[in-house]
Parts: C-alpha cells; structure tokens; sequence
C-alpha cells in the first residue's frame, strides 16, 4: 500500500516539476518590440555618357487626389465600334465614336457609296434621315426607337423605352480616298421618365447606332463581293471523247481538284456515293430523283433542277488529260455512256454548278 501511494504520487510531483521547468515554452512572455532596422539608402546608378536612365517605377506611381469627385462607374460590358466591313478600320485612342473607310474595288467613289448607304439603311430601318448641309456630309435622324420584350409567354410585346436622335457626319480626307463616319447623340428622352443619360451612356448610344450602320455597309460589300465572285468564275467543264472515242465530260480543273469538287457536285443533287477508289478516281454512285413535295413548291423560291439519268447505279472515273482532267460517265456494268446522254447530263450539271458555285 506505502509502495502504491507513492508511485501515486511521483507521477503528478513530477508532472508539475516538468511543466514548471518548461514554463517558458508554453507560457511565452510578450514579444519585446524590435527596433526598427535602419534603411540605407541606395546609391544612384551612374549611367555612362551616350545612354538614357531607365524609368523609374515612381514615374507610373498614380498621384494622391484625396479632394477629387467620385466618378461614374460603368457597370456594363464596353462598347466598341466594330470594324465590319473590310474596307474599314478604327484608329487607336479615338474618343469619337468613328470609324475609317477605304476606297476599294467595289465601292468605286468612295463619298456617293456612304452617303448611299446612309440614306439607304434610314429606308430599311424606317429612321427618318435627313441631309444638313449643301455639300451632302451632314445627315440628321429623326426619332429612333428602342423597345424592350415584356410579359409571358403568348402576351409577351414589345414595350417602347426610349429614343434617341443623331446626327451623322461624313469627314473625307483631302484626297476623297479614305471619309471617316462619326455619329452624335444629339436628343435623348426616356418614355416613362426623364432620367437623363451618363456621359457613359451616351458614348454607348452612339457607338449602337454607328456599328448598326457600318454592319449595313459590310452587307451591301459582302452582296458585291459574291456578284463578283460568281460573275469571274469561269466554268470550263465541256463535252469531248477520250483516248478510246468514248463521250465524256472535260474540265479545265487540275485531278484532285475536280475529284472535291464532285464531292460537292452530289452533295443534296440526288447522288449518294455508296463507295469510292481513290488510287483510281472512281466513284460508285447511286441516283435518285429528289422528291419535291407540295409545300417545297410553295414555300421554297429555287429552281429544281432535273437530271436527265434513270433511278439506279453509276460509276464516275477520273482521268488525267493533257490540259485538265476526264470525267467519265458509266452505268452500273462500267459501260460509258452515250454521246446524247453525256450532253443531256452536261447541261443539267452546268446549272448544278452555277447553283452551288462549284469550280469545274
């Protein structure tokens, strides 16, 4: 028992003999405040004769300015005049909302082309667009409209929420070769109360109404560069023999050349390539004429057009020719095609390429 009670007792005697030897480790005293180290100044870099000093990033520190005003802040993503067209572009820093146009092959004058545009998409908008000035650089707008979707479901409406007035300011260069487009809010008015626009939002109107225009003439110039497109596309597919006095088709295109564009060719024109050999320019089709339904002649404005072959399988075998390549008409057994079949067919696809603007 003597022996227990003191085992008991060692153990808490010595606990407390171990803590109070290592009181300082876990009882820290408060940190004693450091005195503050000293800053030695940095000698100044010694440039030699002929060179400049870098800059110093004091010289980008942003000034104190504890009296100034609070300024706007601009909670909607930035506005920014689009360069749509591909004669157009936007001059850096600019703080107008402007954009530059170039004279280019299918504007032709360049000043009676935007003011044509202008006047233009005033009729497509239904926007009231008056010319200010003799010389026809100054065009003022009438009342422009801007509605908001509101309601649910089917009693859903458009909501008028306000309008706007501009005025659009043609700025040709000395030499008329290159006019800058600028648009000024000139009037703006809320319907249902008269809050007035921000600096930041006025910007904003201005440049919306300047991007609708320029995306008017990217639209006209895209029209233009198609027509030209189409009208310089020569097609060189012909009817001729080959080696052998078999009928068949001749293009100007060069073999892998004429073999994507028959890819195109069946596409949608009632041919379906059910296997082709590469190595030997050969396609295995099969021909079904397209059917056209009742509402496909209502509804739909293009042409059918017919290809004078019967329902069934067809081969197709390119060959190189001295100036182009052979196309090859043949029947399910690989016999050619008659010399009226091949015409008949060649007038049909002559169309098929106009349509879908493919290059044989």
């Amino acid at each position: 028992m003597c022996r227990s009670f003191i085992v008991q007792y060692w153990i808490p005697a010595s606990l407390v003999a171990s803590l109070f030897i290592s009181g300082c480790s876990l009882f820290p005293e408060e940190v004693t405040e450091q005195s503050a180290v000293e800053a030695k100044p940095v000698a100044e870099l010694k440039v030699p004769a002929g060179l400049t000093a870098a800059k110093k990033p004091a010289q980008y520190d942003i000034p104190p300015a504890p009296n100034a005003p609070v300024t706007e802040v601009e909670l909607k993503s930035p506005m920014q005049v689009l360069a749509l067209a591909t004669n157009s572009r936007v001059e850096e820093e600019e703080k107008e909302a402007r954009i530059w146009f170039e004279r280019s092959e299918f504007t032709g004058e360049l000043l009676p082309y935007l003011k044509k545009n202008v006047l233009d998409f005033g009729k497509e908008k239904q926007i009231e667009i008056t010319q200010k000035d003799q010389e026809g650089l100054v065009f003022e707008t009438g009342w422009v409209s801007r509605f908001e979707e509101e309601g649910f479901w089917l009693w859903k409406d458009m909501v008028e929420k306000e309008q706007s007035r501009f005025l659009i300011v043609l700025e040709p260069k000395p030499h008329r070769r290159t006019v800058g487009v600028r648009v000024q809010l000139l009037e703006h008015r809320f319907i249902e109360n008269d809050t007035k626009l921000s600096a930041i939002a006025q910007k904003r109107e201005e440049v919306y109404f300047l991007n609708r225009l320029v995306d008017k003439v990217a639209t006209v110039e895209l029209v233009q560069i198609n027509l030209k497109k189409a009208q310089s596309r020569h097609i060189t597919l012909t009817t001729g023999f080959d080696a052998q006095g078999d009928a068949a088709m001749i293009t100007g295109q060069s073999l892998d050349a004429s073999w994507a564009q028959l890819e195109l060719l069946f596409e949608q024109n009632g041919f379906v390539v059910n296997d082709l050999d590469r190595t030997k320019y050969s396609f295995f089709l099969t021909y079904t004429k397209p059917e056209t339904g009742f509402w496909d002649s209502l509804w739909s404005d293009e042409e059918t057009i017919d290809v004078p072959l019967t329902e069934g399988d067809y081969q197709v075998v390119l060959t190189k020719a001295e100036v182009g390549t052979l196309i090859s008409w043949r029947d399910s057994e690989g016999k050619v095609l008659s010399a009226e079949q091949v015409s008949a067919l060649h007038q049909a696809l002559v169309k098929i390429i106009k349509k879908g603007n493919i290059e044989l």
